[in-house]
């Protein structure tokens, strides 16, 4: 679910301000009792009631290390995404899954060469 935009909050507190109660608030804007007692408090803690980052799993290369794994897949162009992966382990002992290498290559937008299926005779 999308957060609540921070006029509607904004909205809300005052309607709050001027004397309605919390069952009233949440059933004219059409949001939870929980929601409105939450910017209440936050209003009167004095924090900001601007829509805050969606908290999620940090990556798993910092900014300098993701710099040096752009100069590995420029360096790399014609290697498979296990040799880059190899390669990665090798120079910085960080070891990434599969999946992990090919999510930073596509975010940013470097490629891989693609495995050979064999020699093509039977």
């Amino acid at each position: 679910m999308k957060a609540y935009s921070q006029d509607l909050r904004e909205r809300i507190v005052s309607c709050c301000q001027s004397g309605r109660s919390v069952a009233e608030v949440a059933s004219l804007f059409q949001v939870s009792e929980v929601a409105v007692r939450k910017y209440l408090r936050l209003v009167e803690s004095g924090a900001s009631l601007a829509v805050g980052r969606s908290p999620g799993k940090p990556r798993r290369l910092r900014s300098e290390q993701e710099a040096e794994f752009v100069a590995l897949m420029e360096e790399g162009s014609d290697w498979t995404l296990e040799k880059l992966g190899h390669e990665w382990h090798q120079r910085s002992g960080v070891m990434l899954p599969r999946s992990t290498l090919h999510d930073h290559v596509k975010r940013l937008q470097g490629r891989y060469k693609k495995e050979s299926s064999g020699t093509g005779t039977v």
